[in-house]
């Protein structure tokens, strides 16, 4: 019996352990569909990141809500974006809140290379995650 209790407090213990990196991956993935729903100014696949509430900053400063977000990514709309690559990405799970702190870098047409740094909340609801706010911290060039 004795051997029973320890076992089943072990199998108890470790589940916390082992769905971590799930959730912190189910979280990364999130955020490359909503990346790659912004490039492919695609709506229906960037609302469905979204959550209902969801408020984004810009790097010039403003709040847009959700469906302001939505009706910039129209496909009318499209323009070239420069490259972007993802420098670091550091996902804190707690919960139902996901915190994600990105650094990203983008080439100019000119040649000018420009850094942001991009946080993100995301929540699961009914095990679906979606992002609640993003906002966007240009970085300064270095002088």
């Amino acid at each position: 019996m004795r051997k029973l209790a320890i076992a089943g407090i072990m199998m108890v213990t470790a589940v916390p352990v082992a769905a971590a990196p799930t959730q912190d991956v189910a979280v990364a993935a999130l955020i490359d569909r909503f990346d790659a729903a912004r490039a492919a100014f695609d709506p229906a696949a960037l609302g469905a990141t979204l959550a209902p509430d969801y408020v984004e900053i810009s790097p010039v400063g403003t709040v847009d809500p959700r469906a302001a977000v939505l009706t910039f990514y129209q496909p009318a709309a499209k323009r070239i974006a420069p490259p972007m690559t993802v420098d670091e990405r550091i996902v804190r799970v707690s919960g139902t809140l996901a915190v994600v702190s990105e650094r990203k870098t983008m080439a100019l047409p000119n040649g000018t290379v420009r850094a942001l740094r991009i946080g993100y909340v995301a929540r699961r609801r009914g095990g679906t995650w979606q992002l609640v706010s993003v906002q966007y911290t240009p970085i300064p060039p270095a002088r």
